[in-house]
C-alpha cells in the first residue's frame, strides 16, 4: 500500500467515488478502486475481500494447474514402475550398474536419506569422487555412521575439516595405513562400491545379501584395526601411526610396487612416499631398489606375520 493510498480509499468509502485523476496506483493495482461503467472520469471503491479474490484467483488456479499436472505425471510413471520392477525381478543379478556421475550422485543422495540404522563408508584419499559423501544433510540423526580413511588425512587440512563436520553430527571416524578402495554399506542390506573403468564414472549397487554380508565383514575387520581420529587436535601424525604407515611402505617395497602406486594406496603424496623411501635406503645402506626389498625382507625390519601378508617370505632367502 503506497503512503496516502489508505487515506484515498478511506475517503471513496465514505463518499462512494473518488476522482480518477490523481488516484493512488497502489490502489488501482490492488483492484480497490475501479472505474464505473457509466463515468470513466471517476473511479468507485471495491471491498477487500472483494479485490483479494480477484488477485489471488489466477494464482490459485495456476497452482490448481500445476497440481494436476503433477497428478498426471505421477499417473503416467504407474506402468513405467511396474514394467521397471518386474524387469528387475526377472533378471535379478548380483549387482546393478550406474552409469555417470550425476546419476551415481543421485542414487546414493537417495540411498544415504533412507538409511534409517547405520552407515558405513570408506573413503580413500585422493580426487573426491561422486560417490564421496560430504553433504552430512544426507544422513538422519539417528543413523550410526562409521567412515574409515587412510593415516594420510591426518595431515589434509580439508579432509580433517570435514571429519570435524562429521564427528560433530554424531560420526566415527578411524584410520588405517591404507584401505581397499570407496565402499557404501547402508542398513546392511545393499553397498555400493566404484565400477571398474579408470575415471571412475561408473559404480555397482550390491544387494545379494551374501556379497554384502561379505563387504560388511570386511569392513568390520578393518574398522577393528583402525585408530580414532581426533580432528580438534593438533594437524600431525603421532608415532605409532608413523610406524604403521612405514611399514606398509616396507610391505609395498618387498612387493615390488612403485613410489607412485604405494602413494595411490596409502592416499598421499608420490613425494612423500618417496622421502620415506630414501630413508629407510639410507638406513638399510640400500644401492639400488630391488636391493632395498631384499634388505627389508632379511634384516627384520618387518615381523614376519606381515611378510607373510605381503608375499615377500615366498620370494626372498631367509
Amino acid at each position: 500500500m503506497c503512503g496516502d493510498g489508505l487515506t484515498v480509499y478511506r475517503a471513496a468509502v465514505v463518499k462512494g467515488c473518488t476522482p480518477r485523476d490523481g488516484a493512488p496506483g497502489c490502489l488501482l493495482r490492488m483492484g480497490l478502486l475501479v472505474p464505473p461503467v457509466d463515468d470513466p472520469t471517476v473511479l468507485v471503491p471495491v471491498s477487500p475481500e472483494v479485490a483479494k479474490a480477484e488477485l489471488v484467483r489466477p494464482i490459485e488456479e495456476s497452482l490448481e494447474r500445476e497440481r494436476l499436472h503433477a497428478q498426471q505425471i505421477d499417473t503416467s510413471f504407474v506402468p513405467v514402475n511396474a514394467i521397471y520392477t518386474a524387469a528387475k525381478r526377472e533378471h535379478a543379478g548380483w549387482a546393478t550398474p550406474i552409469i555417470g556421475e550425476q546419476v551415481i550422485h543421485s542414487t546414493l543422495a537417495h540411498a544415504v536419506r533412507e538409511c534409517r540404522e547405520e552407515l558405513m563408508t570408506v573413503q580413500p584419499g585422493g580426487d573426491r569422487l561422486s560417490y564421496d559423501l560430504e553433504d552430512l544433510d544426507h544422513v538422519r540423526g539417528s543413523v550410526r555412521h562409521r567412515a574409515l580413511y587412510q593415516h594420510a588425512v591426518r595431515t589434509h587440512a580439508a579432509t580433517l575439516r570435514h571429519i570435524e563436520r562429521l564427528v560433530e553430527a554424531g560420526g566415527e571416524v578411524r584410520t588405517l595405513d591404507h584401505v581397499f578402495d570407496r565402499l557404501i554399506i547402508i542398513d546392511r542390506t545393499v553397498a555400493y562400491i566404484p565400477g571398474h573403468d579408470d575415471r571412475r564414472t561408473t559404480a555397482l549397487e550390491i544387494k545379494q545379501p551374501a556379497i554384502v554380508s561379505f563387504l560388511v565383514q570386511v569392513f568390520e575387520e578393518s574398522w577393528e584395526r583402525g585408530s580414532s581420529v581426533d580432528p580438534g587436535a593438533s594437524r600431525g601424525v603421532e608415532p605409532d601411526i608413523a610406524d604403521e604407515i612405514q611399514r606398509a611402505i616396507m610391505r609395498m617395497l618387498v612387493d615390488g610396487h612403485t613410489d607412485e602406486a604405494i602413494a595411490r594406496r596409502l592416499g598421499t603424496s608420490r613425494r612423500t612416499v618417496a622421502a620415506h623411501v630414501s630413508r629407510i635406503a639410507a638406513t638399510l645402506q640400500s644401492r639400488s631398489r630391488a636391493q632395498l626389498g631384499y634388505l627389508i625382507a632379511t634384516t627384520g625390519l618387518l615381523p614376519l606375520d606381515e611378510l607373510a601378508e605381503s608375499g615377500g617370505c615366498g620370494r626372498v632367502p631367509a
